[in-house]
């Protein structure tokens, strides 16, 4: 079948469905600083609902209702085809067969929640951005992506995301809040210090192989006016008197490294302010002055918030022989993996 044909049958196949919807029927994601996942929270009110919603997780629907913000289109997807679309978006296909199991169960997870969660309240479960390929990429984009190894990691994916469909992580036999990130600064951060909620599950663990990943360490250079005028937007009360040496004082940072408050000028910032403003890729960092060229200097260690699952932690895990359900348990202690009826 033709290329011209394969599209017109995908629009004549959406269409349909849209129509029939009409019929009868009447979130997740910094400055895309690699926030990964749909774990990526940034409200601490929305993520206190979170932790105060706990529904009974069952497999009764098997597909997902996915408003694309992209297209304003809302997408009905089955649970394995959407499966697999998040784990192409969400993680290397090359990294490890356990890596890979481990983001498949956390990330059902994470969705069969929220679909329990919004179900009846709202006509979709949640968001996704296909432009973006933010937390779901379709078969197209995977083709895109992938060129000539599509068949090689489409086959690899949907062969992993089938060995262990309907898995989820369960505490106290409800499904956790399934938080994952790209990497952290060698120990993960409490829930309680990054979103301010308190869940046992996502406590601080180690994660050793974080610090041996590419791109653990990066830096991110601001000229003097920058740094003056991207603080000013936070804060119009920041004075910027005396030296610039002398302009960044008081750090206080968690027990896994992230900064938690840090005092500039006078005004205190949350250490997650400061890396949405500067565009960081965590919130473990420190502030250097160059002044020389007049540059402040931020030196960034991790990728992400930091909480429950280190991606590249559990390809380190995977790579030394650890199962899904080691790496699962790792990140989530005191949680058991469970098949939904």
């Amino acid at each position: 079948m033709s290329a011209i044909l394969k599209k017109f049958k995908k629009k004549i196949i959406f269409w349909g469905i849209v129509f029939l919807s009409m019929i009868l029927i009447p979130v997740l994601s910094v400055c895309k600083s690699g926030e990964k996942s749909a774990a990526a929270f940034g409200i601490n009110k929305e993520f206190q609902k979170e932790v105060n919603t706990f529904e009974k997780c069952e497999n009764s629907e098997k597909y997902f209702k996915v408003l694309d913000e992209s297209t304003g289109e809302i997408l009905k997807i089955s649970d394995k085809e959407f499966l697999i679309g998040v784990v192409a978006s969400e993680m290397p296909a090359a990294f490890e067969d356990e890596a890979l199991k481990a983001q498949a169960v956390a990330s059902y997870t994470y969705f069969c929640r929220a679909r329990n969660k919004n179900s009846g309240k709202k006509e979709y479960d949640f968001t996704v951005n296909t432009k973006k390929q933010e937390n779901y990429i379709t078969k197209d984009q995977m083709e895109n992506k992938w060129n000539s190894n599509f068949e090689k990691y489409y086959g690899k994916i949907e062969r992993l995301v089938e060995s262990v469909f309907g898995e989820v992580v369960e505490d106290d036999g409800e499904p956790i809040l399934a938080a994952y990130h790209a990497m952290s600064s060698g120990k993960t951060e409490k829930s309680a210090d990054v979103f301010g909620g308190d869940l046992k599950y996502l406590q601080s663990v180690e994660s050793p192989g974080d610090k041996l990943a590419p791109g653990y360490e990066s830096a991110v250079e601001v000229s003097e006016e920058n740094f003056k005028n991207n603080l000013s937007a936070l804060n119009k009360n920041c004075e910027f008197k005396g030296e610039p040496n002398s302009w960044v004082k008081n750090i206080v940072k968690t027990d896994a490294g992230m900064v938690k408050i840090i005092n500039i000028c006078g005004s205190d910032f949350k250490g997650s302010e400061i890396r949405k403003a500067f565009c960081l890729r965590s919130a473990d960092f420190d502030i250097n002055y160059d002044s020389e060229n007049n540059k402040f200097v931020f030196n960034v260690r991790g990728y992400g918030h930091g909480v429950g699952m280190s991606q590249q932690g559990a390809q380190y895990m995977a790579k030394n022989g650890s199962t899904y359900n080691q790496i699962l348990k790792w990140y989530y202690p005191g949680t058991e993996i469970v098949k939904l009826k």
